[in-house]
C-alpha cells in the first residue's frame, strides 16, 4: 500500500496517516480541544459543533494523574504526576461504540506548544 503525500501542520498529518492506515467503520479519530480540565473536562471536536463531556469519554491514567511508590537508594518515595489536560489543550482521541464514546489518546499540546 502506497501513501499518499501529506501535506500540512502536525495535526493534519498526524489524522491523515492515521486514516490511511488504520481506517476502521467503526472507529474514527478526531481531534479537539479541551474546553474545561478535569475533573469535570470537556473537550470541543473539531469537525463536529457539541462538546463531549466526562461522561462521554475515557481518559488514561497518565493524563488524569496519580501516584507511584518507587524505591530510590533504598527508600520508598512517593511520585505524584499531576493532571496534565488543561483547557486550550489539543487532544486526539479515538470514536468507539458506534460514536457514543470516545477515548483520548493523547495530548497533542497547547496554545504555548504551537498547537
Amino acid at each position: 500500500m502506497a501513501l499518499e503525500t501529506i501535506d500540512g501542520g502536525g495535526v493534519s498529518k498526524l489524522r491523515d496517516v492515521i486514516r490511511q492506515l488504520g481506517y476502521n467503520k467503526d472507529v474514527d479519530v478526531e481531534i479537539g480541544t479541551v474546553i474545561a480540565p478535569l475533573p469535570d473536562i470537556r473537550v470541543k471536536l473539531d469537525n463536529v459543533n457539541f462538546e463531549l463531556e466526562r461522561e462521554d469519554l475515557v481518559i488514561p491514567e497518565r493524563l488524569k494523574g496519580y501516584t507511584r511508590t518507587v524505591k530510590i537508594n533504598g527508600v520508598d518515595s512517593v511520585i505524584e504526576f499531576p493532571p496534565v489536560l488543561e483547557a486550550g489543550d489539543r487532544v486526539v482521541l479515538q470514536m468507539f461504540n458506534a460514536g457514543q464514546d470516545y477515548v483520548i489518546l493523547d495530548r497533542l499540546g497547547g496554545v504555548g506548544d504551537g498547537a
